[in-house]
């Protein structure tokens, strides 16, 4: 029997593979459809760390901006005395309620009516005041019977002649007696180039109370901006009447328009005159995020400063402002 005849073009075409132009083709579909996977994985990676680093960024503005609400809500407390004359006055500390700097204190640790600011645009920085006991205070972790101050250290009770300047008790009401005094100073501060919050406050030491060392709270804060609302007279707080001039307020002013404030003659001490007048502190902080964006933007990030212009940094960091209004409530009567 004789064998097939098999045709050669047959086997030619049995045996052929892609092409040169085939090859090349099917490659450069191959990168082209890598590449938009590549870029699609590469923005999805970019805009989840942007949408972590925002997170984080808006949790720890609401953190700091309550920390500082808390503490201004106390400002000016003291507890109610009931003299002979039936007026609810305040009955231990009657001093200011807060006293800022714009740019900071020449010297956080001085005595409260000793305190200066530095010339510049820096962070500000503010003390607040305020008659303190173990329940408006951080508790300690061993059982005690102390108040503390902003960083939980205990503060001891002191008689009104150690404190700085002393209580002046108004007519016809009971002396102060020895009563805690929290002295709280918030400023900004920068620790291996990291800004942060921080605090220094009155503490127990071995001949009675004395400022403490500036200690950090919050990190990622990097300016904080205080305007004050301040009315036309002293306070008379918790007074028997309501008077407009020491109640309303009718204007807001940077701690050096305070200083600047034409003195009354209510008070004796100019320095207490003027920011006995204080009703309201509006607060500002510009946070940072707590690192670079990855692959920022070549012309740098714009963000909003506490004055509302616009700026830009170029070093990769999320920058974005929080502001509040605290009224101090402990200075305030309603009409």
């Amino acid at each position: 029997m004789s064998a097939a005849f098999v045709s050669p073009a047959c086997v030619r075409h049995r045996s052929s593979g892609f092409t040169l132009i085939e090859l090349m083709v099917a490659l450069t579909l191959g990168l082209v459809i890598l590449a938009a996977a590549l870029s699609v994985f590469a923005t999805s990676s970019r805009s989840s760390q942007l949408s972590e680093l925002e997170t984080q960024l808006n949790e720890d503005g609401i953190l700091a901006l309550n920390l500082i609400q808390q503490q201004l809500k106390q400002a000016g407390y003291s507890q109610q005395l009931i003299p002979s004359n039936g007026a609810t006055v305040m009955g231990n500390y009657a001093g200011p309620a807060v006293r800022g700097c714009d740019g900071g204190f020449t010297d956080a640790g001085v005595a409260f009516d000793k305190l200066s600011c530095v010339t510049g645009n820096g962070s500000d920085a503010i003390a607040i005041r305020y008659e303190a006991n173990i329940d408006n205070t951080m508790p300690q972790l061993t059982a005690s019977t102390l108040a503390t101050n902003c960083l939980g250290n205990a503060i001891n009770a002191a008689t009104p002649t150690q404190v700085s300047p002393p209580p002046t008790p108004a007519p016809g009401t009971l002396p102060p007696g020895n009563y805690t005094l929290a002295d709280n100073r918030y400023l900004v501060t920068v620790a291996n180039t990291a800004p942060m919050l921080s605090c220094r406050g009155m503490e127990k030491g071995n001949a009675g109370n004395a400022v403490g060392t500036s200690q950090p709270l919050l990190a990622n804060v990097e300016s904080m901006q205080i305007l004050y609302g301040v009315a036309s007279l002293p306070s008379a707080e918790l007074a028997a009447t309501y008077d407009p001039m020491r109640h309303q307020i009718v204007n807001y002013l940077d701690a050096s328009g305070v200083d600047l404030l034409p003195t009354t003659g209510v008070l004796a001490d100019n320095t207490e005159d003027r920011w006995s007048r204080v009703l309201s502190v509006r607060v500002c902080l510009q946070m940072r995020s707590d690192r670079p964006v990855r692959d920022a933007p070549v012309g740098g990030l714009t963000y909003k400063q506490c004055d509302n212009i616009d700026a830009t940094r170029t070093d990769g960091y999320l920058r974005k402002t929080y502001t509040t209004t605290v009224l101090l409530r402990n200075r305030l009567i309603a009409p």
